[in-house]
């Protein structure tokens, strides 16, 4: 393939798809529509320039997801292999390299729902791929999809089936990437809890609905709907990440200060020693900076050291609000069942899920204060200590020698 026609594989295809999904697909194709398409090809792109892929991996995954869906012309079910067989002629038809060619169709493969992905590229696109779930307009889109399904499969659902079958597969589904997991693990969770309350509604009796909705709407939550702003997420994750590298940077300080002062005490402090025999005038400074080094590594280690945590939370805190499941430090002793059941009781529950957010953003700020407080005595001991010990030896040395 010539240089050409590698830069403009890529527009090719998008002409392509365009001409093609709005020549075949009909109206009821309300899900997988040439927007969802390109809804991936952009998901996929961004994840992959987030991880920092190459160009060459980028291309790759590009006309994969733009291919990915183009078997709904043609079949609904097994979509897949259709799709991968109108990408091959395609780019064949360019001239594009066949092993190149036999990356993009493994890609198209690994959107099969069943597929387990055996690469970074097919993770991506995988993710890419059901980027709806942690989309702020995800149930417009579940609505299309539910429409699709009645139309060409002849599968149709009234809402209690609806809302439970894709609250089973949202609850087990998990993004491949650390970068989906940024981009759209918290929305993930909202409409997660949003697709369990429309579950639940459609179970309990329609008096006890009402109740409680009435009852939400006397009692708002008293944090703010944090998971209905999307300010509020923004300030609680610049917050957290700015706390942990605050966290970061101050053991990276006890620990130079831990250095220098072992090095101090374990090589300095023996060779001066040898001369304290014949030159008496050194010992009462030598006291002085072995005490100051000994001082500060104490707060320096202090600085550093874990808090005692008790590694188990009753299930009364747990539903009173009092305690955080997202901290290790208040479940590493408790068994999988009683971790799991905590956890779905706070995640049910949105005053309980913000007052663990904020309650972890106080604790890691609360510990971070204290390990900052402990440092500034041990950097102030050793300054003034290594300022004590110059001046004192200057005495020492008027004294016993001039």
């Amino acid at each position: 393939m010539n240089k050409m026609a590698e830069k403009t594989i890529i527009g090719a295809a998008e002409h392509y798809i365009s001409a093609l999904l709005k020549e075949k697909l009909t109206e009821d194709h309300r899900y997988h529509s040439l927007q969802h398409t390109f809804k991936v090809r952009d998901a996929a792109l961004q994840l992959g320039r987030l991880m920092k892929l190459e160009d060459e991996a980028l291309e790759l995954l590009g006309l994969a997801a733009l291919f990915h869906d183009t078997g709904f012309t043609e079949t609904y079910e097994g979509h897949e292999a259709v799709s991968g067989q109108i990408a091959q002629a395609f780019l064949e038809s360019h001239d594009y390299p066949p092993e190149k060619i036999e990356k993009v169709l493994l890609l198209i493969d690994a959107t099969f729902p069943a597929k387990h992905p055996a690469s970074i590229l097919e993770q991506v696109i995988k993710d890419a791929d059901l980027s709806n779930l942690g989309s702020e307009s995800y149930f417009d889109t579940l609505q299309d999809l539910r429409y699709e399904w009645a139309v060409f499969l002849n599968q149709a659902y009234d809402e209690k089936e609806w809302y439970k079958l894709n609250f089973k597969f949202v609850k087990e589904h998990e993004y491949f990437t650390s970068a989906a997991r940024e981009l759209y693990g918290f929305q993930s969770e909202v409409n997660r809890q949003k697709l369990k309350a429309l579950r639940k509604s459609y179970t309990e009796p329609k008096k006890k609905k009402t109740d409680k909705k009435k009852k939400v709407e006397k009692e708002p939550s008293k944090f703010g709907h944090i998971a209905g702003s999307k300010s509020a997420q923004m300030m609680f994750k610049t917050a957290l990440r700015n706390h942990l590298d605050l966290s970061n940077l101050a053991d990276n300080k006890a620990n130079i200060m831990l250095s220098v002062n072992a090095l101090i005490i374990t090589i300095v402090m023996p060779l001066a020693a040898s001369y304290v025999k014949s030159n008496l005038y050194l010992l009462v400074p030598m006291a002085t900076l072995l005490a100051t080094c000994l001082l500060s590594m104490i707060f320096a280690t202090l600085a550093t050291r874990p808090i005692k945590m008790m590694g188990y939370t009753s299930r009364d805190l747990i539903e009173s609000g009092k305690s955080n499941l997202f901290f290790f430090g208040n479940f590493y002793k408790m068994t999988f069942t009683e971790y799991q059941d905590g956890m779905q009781e706070v995640v049910s529950n949105d005053e309980n899920l913000e007052g663990a957010i904020m309650r972890d953003l106080y604790y890691l700020g609360h510990s971070l204060g204290r390990k900052y407080y402990q440092l500034r005595i041990c950097y102030t001991i050793f300054m003034w200590g290594v300022i004590a010990t110059v001046v004192v030896f200057g005495i020492s040395y008027s004294l016993f020698v001039l």
